[in-house]
């Protein structure tokens, strides 16, 4: 568990790095941007979103790319922006939270990871067995 909290700290502390890059006249990544679709996968869902999170559920394939598509459509424009992904509702918040520090420690290992839109980049949760 401390790994994965680790990660998505370290993926989270990044992300106001990037945000001073990018004021600071650094690459913006807009052109990757426009290249990637927005289009919000056919078995993925936004439950509800937050000023900085979205809640999502994908109930179909469980590889990254999905995640990552689901995420940016999820986050859109919004930075800084997280969408928490979880393989079903049953398992969801069914509300957002303000921020990631209101998500249970129990949310957490049962998504399958956090798209950081700052970073345009997924983090997977992994379990320990």
């Amino acid at each position: 568990m401390d790994r994965v909290i680790m990660a998505i700290a370290l993926a989270l502390a990044a992300a106001p790095a990037a945000r001073a890059q990018d004021a600071a006249g650094g690459d913006t990544g807009d052109t990757a941007q426009q290249t990637v679709s927005v289009t919000m996968p056919e078995h993925c869902a936004v439950l509800d979103s937050s000023r900085i999170i979205s809640v999502v559920v994908c109930d179909g394939p469980r590889d990254e790319a999905t995640f990552a598509e689901a995420g940016r459509a999820a986050c859109g424009a919004r930075r800084p922006c997280g969408a928490w992904i979880w393989p079903s509702r049953d398992v969801a918040p069914a509300t957002a939270p303000a921020n990631h520090d209101g998500l249970t420690q129990a949310e957490v290992v049962s998504s399958q990871g956090v798209w950081v839109a700052e970073r345009e980049l997924f983090v997977r949760i992994e379990r320990a067995e």
